[in-house]
């Protein structure tokens, strides 16, 4: 003799307070959602431009760096016409070139002439060493490239906070995905156990992003 088929069980009824509490929990959620879009939207913009900002400077720095070099390369072949004027005896020339050095060299030049090095041995064997020239845009490549990595690591830590309210927006989006199917399920314990665990999640979702600074 066939047995009767089971009837299904019949779904168990939801509580009153879960659909209000769903859609309350759903409504803080995309609202959080929202904020941490658009705060990650001003920390990103903040970010690239601190970075280009930095690169900038670098480029400006390096670029600074070059033409010193130039300069110094001329100063260079000046004074290798005046020592070679100087050992030739040709005084009128010496003073032409001379009087003729740029602004970094004629003081480095003077310092080295006071230290008589063409009879004192233990002087530097010319006017470019550290000691006595400075080179052309020394102070600039220096400030330059101290505000580049003052503004790089500006960048860096708002690119990271960018970071982080990004994360916080996918926290966000799992709450409502959480909160939207909780009252679709069919049996009370899923039900609230997807409720419970959506909570939980906006709860740390909502602490982190009230730790987070504010563009």
């Amino acid at each position: 003799m066939n047995e009767a088929p089971t009837a299904p069980a019949a779904p168990e009824p939801k509580n009153g307070w879960l659909e209000p509490a769903c859609a309350i929990l759903m409504g803080v959620a995309s609202l959080s959602t929202a904020w941490c879009s658009y705060q990650n939207s001003r920390w990103s913009g903040q970010s690239s431009d601190l970075g280009t900002h930095a690169d900038k400077l670098e480029r400006q720095a390096i670029a600074q760096y070059v033409e010193a070099q130039q300069i110094e390369s001329v100063q260079v072949q000046a004074f290798m016409e005046t020592v070679d004027a100087h050992f030739s005896g040709d005084e009128k020339r010496e003073r032409f070139y001379a009087d003729r050095f740029g602004a970094e060299l004629k003081p480095a030049y003077e310092k080295w002439i006071a230290l008589k090095p063409f009879e004192n041995p233990a002087a530097p064997p010319h006017p470019f060493t550290p000691d006595l020239y400075v080179p052309r845009f020394q102070q600039e490549i220096r400030d330059a490239q101290a505000e580049a990595a003052r503004a790089q690591a500006q960048s860096n830590a708002e690119g990271q906070t960018a970071a982080s309210y990004l994360s916080n927006t996918v926290l966000f989006a799992s709450v409502l995905f959480f909160a939207g199917t909780a009252g679709k399920f069919d049996q009370r314990h899923v039900r609230q156990s997807s409720l419970a665990f959506a909570i939980a999640l906006f709860l740390y979702a909502a602490m982190r992003m009230c730790l987070l600074p504010v563009a």
